[in-house]
């Protein structure tokens, strides 16, 4: 249940911070067209680093074997297993109807958000809307008191102190870590490193976009941070809908290699159809399908290319964490897709400064 509700409170962060951003214009409901992107066509990747090269399959696969705890990601599935991958094929577009997956959105984000855009706003108001949620007002105080934040010898023990060092960045930023990071926990019995791998891997991908956007200054840094965060979110949808296919085989181990095909093959999709059932904004949505249909970087849009060199450095920072690619090695990877090198340092900054869980 706990994890039904922080799922809608990160929906309701979203939509609310990209809708603002469309003014008071009504959403139109997501035709049907829209959720299967029959509008996608190929893209013409002749100008500027491809999408996907090698290295970059290198790198996402490296991830998967990390995440899982194996070796080898090329094993052959067959039978009953190829069957439940089928299944998972099968039922993208039915578990964005699953309250499971995406449920209501609850009140108080989009409350708390509004304060928090409003320049009318006062520090009090937002503290009362902030101690409605005694989770949220604990890691208010807790990163108050980080050292990034702490201004004085002085532990900050006031909520309102608290709410001023953060400032209106500070606390948007925070509230999206602070939502989605339960939300990465999945049922204990198989995989068990996964989330916890999912989850770091999403917060050195959201830290890199967030970075990136405020370098560029051509997209919002708060909606390239959260979308960061959704196409990690994506795995763990798959995650726990292949793991529902194979509870319709229950004699049969579930195994890794399966996961992370569905992973492999359906990962942009999904954040696809989480954002359409949200109603994301058009750039949202333009960012999140031009991964669908694998767009140069270079003809990108401003907030697809935040998103996608969040992920690849986000990546490449969590496998140089864990000792797999040198700091060298992963920096030529960011470097060869197009980024320079004033920018690769200060997403390979963004990216390293997560704690490795």
């Amino acid at each position: 249940m706990w994890i039904a509700i922080l799922v809608g409170l990160l929906a309701a962060t979203i939509a609310v911070v990209l809708l603002t951003r469309r003014g008071r214009g009504e959403v139109p409901a997501a035709s049907s067209r829209q959720i299967r992107g029959d509008a996608a066509s190929p893209a013409d990747d002749s100008t500027g680093s491809p999408y996907a090269t090698e290295a970059t399959d290198n790198v996402a696969g490296e991830c998967l074997k990390i995440a899982f705890g194996v070796a080898r990601i090329d094993y052959q599935i067959m039978g009953e297993h190829a069957e439940v991958l089928a299944k998972v094929a099968q039922s993208l577009e039915a578990s964005v109807h699953e309250r499971d997956y995406f449920p209501r959105r609850p009140m108080l984000l989009p409350k708390l958000l509004q304060a928090i855009n409003d320049s009318d706003s006062t520090r009090t108001e937002l503290v009362r809307l902030i101690l409605e949620d005694p989770t949220l007002a604990g890691t208010v105080l807790q990163r108050a008191n980080s050292a990034f934040y702490r201004v004085s010898p002085a532990p900050v023990e006031n909520l309102d102190r608290a709410v001023f060092l953060l400032g209106t960045d500070g606390l948007r930023g925070l509230m999206a870590a602070a939502i989605l990071q339960p939300v990465f926990r999945v049922p204990r019995g198989y995989f068990e490193a996964f989330a916890d791998c999912a989850w770091e891997q999403a917060e050195r991908t959201a830290n890199a976009a967030e970075t990136h956007a405020r370098q560029s200054r051509d997209a919002d840094p708060f909606v390239t941070q959260l979308l960061g965060m959704l196409t990690m979110l994506a795995n763990i949808v798959l995650f726990r809908l292949t793991m529902d296919k194979y509870r319709e085989h229950p004699n049969v181990l579930p195994r890794a290699e399966v996961f992370i095909a569905a992973i492999q093959e359906h990962r942009a999709r999904m954040a696809s159809l989480i954002a359409v059932t949200w109603q994301l904004s058009d750039p949202s949505m333009v960012a999140l399908r031009e991964r669908e249909r694998r767009v140069s970087p270079a003809r990108m849009s401003p907030v697809g290319r935040c998103v996608y060199y969040g992920e690849l450095c986000g990546s490449l920072a969590l496998l140089s964490a864990h000792d797999v690619y040198s700091k060298e090695g992963a920096q030529a990877i960011l470097k060869e897709q197009g980024l320079t090198d004033a920018e690769v340092l200060a997403l390979w900054q963004a990216g390293t400064a997560i704690e490795r869980h």
